[in-house]
């Protein structure tokens, strides 16, 4: 009888429970890694057996309303942790571990969004925080180099704070700019990227072909840098000191050069040719190269050997002919103009994050002395980051950032200018010394007893003028670039401020709006004493450049989960506008020497100034679509309107479509444990550069409004 009535008991229980079990129809539950206790964005929240299904919301949440009766577990999956089965709940609070195995699986930043690295259709590269803290740089993008296809960097002059030039598979345009966009935090950025302190980068994407660049429309045609910047993470306040120091060199070794032996032979036969070419037998020629080298050719001699007692009948220096002990000393150029450069960097920063909020601040300073003497770069950066989520419905934030920098360059801006250090240094001759000397080769010191620099002549006590150079006569690329200054200051202020809004669930509307203000002053002072400043006694040049530009975005997003289906669909406007003021002086004949304002020098040669104008107004879309986690199709579309053509000719269209499919996650692949990861994608895009003409120009000539005026387009197919 007390078996019966326990067995009874036990069968209603479990009725009794199963009932319960099945009256669920609403599931609320939130998601928590692991790993830092965090919530995950994004994860997938499925029914199993059944097509109802909600993706995690900002704060890890998610809601399943009218869950079928009949419904057992639900299946919550997330790239890059281990998918888990849990039993039915009305709460639940559900906790991820990394999956070892996934880890390649990654979220990466895409045109206006974020994608899994699986699913992505176009050719995208990434660069995670941990690979550029790797680099102590000045500028973000050098953490590209060497670990991006198809991305090459080139650092021209190596001049300390200075941008290096970047292309994205090549040269994408014929007459315009060959430079990539850039996108900092979902906004086109205007500035320039040393602006951008790398401590604060959280990631970058570079979008390399024309299918993953088309929603950029008329500005992608020579590729697209996204940079997303950091943010409040730590669910406790976490603060982070770094420190950085380092001494460095140039990387590419100089040319091999001819020693002054190996110069002045060199130089004996070329005279020698040269007078046989002018009819001289072979001997005549020899004894005129022997007698006349020096005073009609090098001017100098630096030898222990009379003039025309240095070489014998066959052109070589003769076995006792030595180098003048004060000369000796003094022929590497190289030693005064080129130096160890070192670098200083501190950068401190906090952030912390909950539920509601989540906050960053940094502060850094760098300190760069470049490798060529006199030029250095210091930036003072400071950053913050705010959101605020009061509602589950609602987020706000913004993100602050300024900079200032100095750098002082050596005025050498081309390969050809004298004040070009490597340029000088290689061509002059390894018989010019760096100092005036006397003919026994001791220094030719001033009043004060101080070395002076040789410009090629000399006035002797008679006052005389003695030619001590055949080459760069007044020029000297040390000399000038201690005299001469090249100095730029630049202040920059960026904003960007969001608002998400969201509705119905799988509805999101974004708006987003981005201010960047940019002043940047360079004065360029040429002395009057030696070099291009000297025959107007001095000049100065002052270039004031002031840029503004904004941007204004609305998005709204709509994506769902179908069972084994996902659907994404981002419809957006955006206006951009930038305003662009130029400023121009120059004057020469300077009152005192080494001041270079403009007050000091009394004659105008140049003044002069303009402002441009440029704005675009756009209209996109893209829908994405994956099914299994093993296809996806994507599809998006552009439409352009450009300030810089005339009004019949000012739109254009973009658009691309892309496919993969994810052999490797197919079943009858799982027996091949040595493939890890096999796709197959195919894509087609338009993508376009409005800068092959300049801001007015089909207000120019009437040739330009049926030529000048075309969107120049480059379209890949790429399988």
């Amino acid at each position: 009888m007390k078996r019966k009535l326990l067995f009874i008991m036990l069968a209603y229980l479990f009725l009794w429970t199963s009932a319960t079990l099945a009256q669920v129809s609403k599931v609320t539950g939130v998601v928590i890694s692991e790993e830092g206790n965090e919530p995950v964005v994004g994860a997938s929240i499925l029914v199993k057996g059944f097509s109802q299904g909600v993706i995690t919301n900002v704060n890890g949440e998610f809601t399943l309303t009218n869950v079928p009766n009949d419904a057992r577990t639900l299946i919550i999956s997330f790239v890059g942790m281990k998918t888990q089965e849990v039993a039915i709940k009305p709460q639940l609070r559900i906790i991820m571990s990394n999956d070892s195995q996934m880890l390649d699986e990654v979220i990466v930043t895409v045109a206006y969004g974020t994608a899994k690295k699986s699913s992505l259709t176009g050719a995208i590269s990434s660069v995670n925080q941990d690979q550029i803290e790797m680099r102590p740089t000045s500028s973000v993008t050098s953490a590209l180099e060497g670990t991006t296809s198809g991305v090459q960097i080139n650092s021209t002059y190596g001049a300390p704070g200075s941008d290096p030039s970047i292309r994205i598979r090549g040269i994408g345009t014929v007459n315009g700019s060959s430079t990539p966009l850039y996108v900092v935090d979902g906004v086109p950025f205007g500035g320039n990227i040393s602006d951008i302190n790398p401590a604060d980068i959280e990631s970058i994407s570079v979008l390399k072909d024309a299918a993953s660049a088309a929603l950029y429309g008329n500005r992608a045609s020579n590729g697209v840098i996204l940079i997303s910047t950091r943010k409040g993470t730590s669910n406790k306040i976490s603060f982070d000191l770094k420190i950085n120091q380092g001494v460095y060199s140039r990387g590419i070794k100089e040319y091999k050069r001819t020693s002054p032996n190996q110069f002045m032979e060199a130089s004996w036969q070329n005279l020698k040719n040269a007078r046989m070419s002018a009819g001289d037998d072979a001997a005549t020629a020899a004894k005129y190269a022997s007698e006349n080298l020096i005073s009609e050719q090098l001017y100098l001699n630096i030898y222990n050997k009379a003039d025309n007692a240095l070489f014998d009948a066959n052109g070589n220096l003769v076995s006792d002919a030595q180098i003048l002990p004060g000369y000796a000393d003094d022929l590497d150029w190289y030693s005064d103009a080129i130096r160890n450069g070192y670098r200083q960097e501190y950068s401190f920063s906090g952030n912390t994050a909950n539920e509601k909020s989540n906050y960053y601040f940094s502060i850094g300073y760098l300190d760069e002395k470049g490798y060529v003497t006199n030029s250095d770069f210091n930036r003072i950066s400071a950053r913050t980051s705010m959101s605020f989520t009061p509602k589950k419905w609602f987020k706000a934030g913004i993100n602050l950032s300024g900079t200032h920098q100095n750098s002082h360059a050596t005025n050498g801006d081309s390969d050809a200018g004298y004040t070009n250090a490597f340029m000088y240094c290689r061509q002059i001759a390894p018989i010019y010394p760096v100092h005036l000397h006397n003919a026994d080769g001791s220094y030719r010191l001033d009043a004060l007893n101080n070395k002076q620099y040789d410009p090629g002549y000399y006035k002797d006590d008679e006052g005389v003028t003695i030619s001590t150079r055949n080459q760069y006569v007044d020029r000297h690329v040390i000399w000038e670039n201690e005299l001469s200054t090249d100095k730029t200051i630049r202040n920059t202020l960026q904003a960007i401020a969001f608002a998400d809004v969201k509705f119905l669930n799988d509805f999101t509307f974004t708006v987003k709006g981005d201010l960047n203000v940019r002043n940047s002053e360079q004065t360029s002072y040429d002395n009057a004493t030696i070099g291009d400043g000297k025959g107007n006694n001095g000049r100065t040049k002052r270039v004031t450049y002031r840029y503004k530009n904004y941007t204004f975005q609305q998005q709204l997003n709509w994506n769902h989960v179908y069972g084994k289906h996902y659907i994404d669909v981002l419809a957006a406007h955006e206006n951009y506008s930038n305003n662009y003021d130029y400023e121009y002086a120059f004057k020469t004949t300077e009152t005192f020497a080494g001041k270079p304002n403009l007050s000091n020098f009394t004659d105008i040669t140049s003044l002069t100034g303009y402002e441009t104008d440029y704005r675009t107004e756009s209209y996109l879309g893209r829908i994405r679509y994956n099914y299994a986690e093993k296809y996806n199709l994507e599809v998006s579309f552009r439409r352009d309107g450009s300030s810089r053509f005339s009004k019949q000719n000012r739109w254009g269209n973009f658009g691309s479509i892309g496919a993969n499919w994810i052999i490797s996650e197919e079943d009858f692949m799982q027996s091949l444990t040595w493939i890890n990861s096999l796709k197959f994608r195919a894509n087609y895009g338009q993508v376009g550069n409005d800068a092959g003409t300049g801001y007015y120009g089909y207000m120019g000539v009437a040739r330009m409004q049926t030529s000048g005026h075309i969107i120049y387009l480059r379209t890949k197919l790429s399988i």
